[in-house]
């Protein structure tokens, strides 16, 4: 008897049904991994904001507008994924009963996962005294959050925001 070299065809769909149920399990995740990515632009465009928002309140004792404070948006305002909006119009004087301000926002021009599309994350500067404020990271629902680590969830009103810088 001669030995026949290859696989049987049960051999081959047993292969070709554990492929399957990995790919089931991988696809999933590779998916929600490349929204996160996705998402990674927006705490390093608040962080740079804050930043650059901190040194004009040192020097000026006031919040500045994205031009006041030289902050320039990801794409001029406007990237692949986002759209960047500036929420302060004009120079504010800092004190300790200043408001919560909306100084800057992001939304979202697409789906990301379960992140609706125009879904928003914004910084709100909470002032501490005349010369400090704190700056909350919040968006707007939980599955956004979920896209950008350590953001809380809470409401943003963007009607006062203008696109772009």
């Amino acid at each position: 008897m001669t030995k026949r070299n290859g696989f049987t065809l049960i051999e081959v769909m047993v292969v070709v049904v554990i492929l399957g149920a990995l790919a089931a399990v991988a696809v999933p995740k590779i998916f929600g991994m490349v929204a996160k990515a996705q998402a990674a632009e927006i705490p390093t465009a608040a962080g740079s904001y804050a930043h650059l928002q901190d040194a004009y309140i040192h020097h000026e004792h006031s919040i500045g507008t994205w031009k006041d404070i030289g902050y320039g948006a990801p794409g001029n305002g406007e990237s692949k994924n986002f759209e960047y909006s500036d929420c302060i119009h004009e120079k504010k004087p800092l004190s300790n009963d200043t408001e919560n301000i909306l100084g800057w926002r992001a939304s979202n021009r697409f789906k990301l996962n379960d992140c609706t599309a125009r879904s928003s994350w914004g910084v709100i500067l909470v002032s501490i005294d005349d010369n400090n404020v704190n700056y909350r990271q919040v968006a707007s629902s939980a599955e956004c959050a979920a896209l950008t680590a350590r953001w809380n969830v809470d409401n943003i009103d963007a009607s006062a925001c203008k696109n772009g810088n």
